[in-house]
């Protein structure tokens, strides 16, 4: 079941860094990458790149579901 983050995703879990949930339905930055918004995709890529791998939740995301931020699940 997918959780709800406030402000649509941009009211940030701060409290809760490796809260994996956060990257896979709140934050609008990965949700909007993955589905193919080619802006979000754009900032993505250059977070993928400063932060070695994406933020907190981002690799909180991928030690849960063996996934990156940028990949879709199936």
């Amino acid at each position: 079941m997918a959780k709800k983050y406030g402000l649509g995703g941009w009211a940030m879990p701060i409290l809760h860094l490796h809260d994996p949930d956060y990257c896979e339905y709140g934050c609008p930055i990965c949700v909007g990458a993955r589905r193919g918004n080619r802006l979000f995709r754009a900032l993505q890529r250059v977070e993928m790149f400063l932060l070695r791998g994406g933020c907190w939740w981002g690799k909180a995301r991928q030690t849960k579901y063996g996934q990156r931020p940028n990949q879709i699940c199936h």
